[in-house]
């Protein structure tokens, strides 16, 4: 009797220790980021996942790149700023950014996280905004005569 219950036992165990997954057999979190459409003061920040599964994300969409204070080719640097000052989204993302101010070099980054809620990619885009200047009219029309004083 002792002999088969520890036989069952063996086996049960067995079986348990065969269904752990192996480990580092995980596909590798990997995300595209950018920003298309950067034409008359519109842009949209496109990410999405191109491998790996989805965790959580932050994003900052859009920022003045003269006023990150970080090295941002620094990927550690990169993490933290983003954690600090992102929010939190959804992938895939996809939004439209409308009345782009001209001029200044934009900035738009992403971290997404691992099933350890460790930041496993960082990507980010330098991109300048295109299109007319605010007030500038389109049709080349200086105005009415009657509304110049001479």
């Amino acid at each position: 009797m002792k002999k088969t219950l520890l036989i069952i036992a063996s086996l049960s165990a067995l079986m348990l220790a065969g269904c752990k997954k192996p480990a580092g057999t995980e596909e590798p979190v990997a995300v595209l980021l950018e920003v298309t459409g950067i034409q008359d003061n519109c842009a949209t920040v496109k990410a999405y996942l191109t491998s790996g599964k989805f965790y959580g994300a932050r994003l900052i969409e859009s920022m003045d790149a003269e006023d990150v204070t970080i090295d941002y080719t620094s990927d550690i640097q990169l993490v933290n700023y983003v954690q600090a000052n992102g929010t939190g989204i959804e992938l895939p993302y996809e939004n439209t950014l409308t009345g782009v101010k001209l001029g200044k070099d934009k900035f738009t980054a992403i971290i997404v996280y691992d099933n350890t809620g460790r930041a496993a990619v960082v990507e980010k885009v330098i991109w300048t905004p295109a299109g007319m200047p605010d007030g500038w009219s389109t049709d080349n029309n200086p105005g009415e005569l009657g509304e110049i004083i001479w």
